[in-house]
């Protein structure tokens, strides 16, 4: 069988620099051009390559290209999904990019950095062999992917602005969110509502009781149990606070009134994608959402993330998803104290944490766990003892996915989803 082309693509915003290797020449490309990364430029791409497979009798060809976020999709899917080049076995890989910087520093010390080079790398990794799974292109993975990771960003925008807010909300009323009625829930409705109406602690003392009463009864929507002892702990809450002079009053007031305000807009667009998410998973199948805790958001921001079929066990799973430890061990030392890895898929590590912890409140099985790893006597419980939960998930996830089977708490037996 002739020797398979192996062609890496260094991909930019711009333009896409190609190198073609062979197995029988160990540095010297058999090609390499710069094209545009655009549709006249993938198309010239295809041209290339098939003329070199026409002339030499290549039957196989594999092409590799670092993942760059948005840059490189487009290039992938066209050559993975839309691209004929005459051959009759064609490979796709996405590779990570600290994949191919792990095999330059491995091979070759001091190696400089420019596109060219990169694509030769890229090619020689290919070359090299023990290559991860192809690349996969799945449109209705890849659209559900667009709306989980936007909404992922928000709630990385929405926490920051929370955190904003609440900073300047001790300097308003410093015991607000210590002694106050809303400390479980200092972003809610009726909370946001006592911050816009009240610019100081002083007007929340001067007050009549019955007047404050009424403000969160209507607020709240009449869903208070008992309003006046909320009323009261407001009130013993701005008596005990500390007290800002008039200027540094009107500079808090603003900034916090701008943060309400963005905070709104986002808790809006979080609804908008919430529903658009809802609606997309719906066109996928999948059981996870028949694990107690893990909802249809959840369950999108996995599924969006993971092709199942590119993992043989659960631990290739848990390490794409960033739940893995480093070991530290030397000789007869061992450390005791290990970290998470800082590699693997943000996205995922995001939906996984967040749906252990909501399980963990759900499930009793994973109740039971969370609560057996927080007492153990070590250093962080508590995020230790999630990160132990969300691990534990990925083996049922990864179980529940590859399978196709539907979650039975407490040790029921799993069945086939039909």
């Amino acid at each position: 069988m002739t020797s398979p082309l192996f062609v890496g693509i260094d991909v930019s915003s711009k333009h896409n620099v190609v190198c073609c290797l062979t197995r029988d020449e160990v540095k010297r490309p058999l090609s390499r051009f710069t094209i545009t990364n655009n549709r006249p430029g993938i198309q010239e791409l295809k041209d290339r390559i098939s003329k070199l497979v026409k002339k030499h009798g290549f039957e196989q060809v594999l092409f590799g290209l670092e993942h760059t976020g948005s840059y490189s999709t487009h290039t992938a899917i066209y050559l993975q999904q839309h691209l004929d080049f005459g051959v009759s076995d064609k490979l796709v890989y996405a590779l990570n990019p600290s994949l191919i910087k792990e095999f330059k520093k491995a091979n070759f010390l001091d190696a400089p950095k420019n596109d060219r080079v990169d694509a030769w790398y890229i090619a020689a990794k290919l070359r090299a062999g023990n290559l991860p799974h192809p690349y996969t292109w799945s449109e209705p993975q890849m659209a559900l992917q667009r709306l989980t990771r936007a909404r992922y960003h928000l709630m990385q925008d929405l926490t920051r602005e929370s955190n904003f807010l609440l900073t300047n909300l001790y300097l308003k009323f410093s015991d607000y969110t210590i002694a106050g009625p809303f400390k479980q829930n200092t972003l809610g409705v009726t909370s946001m509502a006592v911050m816009e109406e009240f610019t100081s602690v002083e007007e929340l003392v001067d007050i009549s009781l019955d007047e404050l009463i009424t403000f969160l009864v209507h607020h709240g929507k009449n869903r208070f149990d008992d309003p006046e002892a909320v009323a009261r702990s407001l009130k013993k809450a701005a008596r005990s606070s500390y007290r800002l002079s008039d200027s540094m009053a009107d500079s808090v007031n603003l900034a916090m009134a701008s943060s309400i305000r963005v905070i709104r807009a986002i808790q809006q667009e979080l609804k908008v994608l919430k529903k658009a998410i809802m609606d997309h998973l719906e066109t996928i199948p999948q059981t996870l959402d028949t694990v107690p805790g893990i909802g249809p958001i959840f369950a999108s921001g996995i599924l969006a993330e993971v092709d199942i079929h590119q993992f043989q066990k659960q631990q290739q799973l848990a390490k794409f998803g960033g739940i893995a430890w480093n070991q530290s061990q030397s000789g007869d030392f061992t450390a005791n104290r290990t970290r998470l890895i800082q590699s693997g898929n943000r996205y995922l590590k995001y939906y996984l944490f967040e749906a252990a912890n909501s399980v963990r409140v759900h499930d009793p099985v994973f109740a039971q766990y969370y609560a057996k790893k927080r007492e153990e006597p070590k250093e962080f419980a508590n995020k230790r003892a999630l990160a132990l939960t969300a691990r534990k998930l990925v083996r049922l996830i990864f179980y529940l996915l590859k399978n196709n089977q539907i979650y039975h708490p407490e040790g029921g037996m799993p069945q086939n989803h039909k």
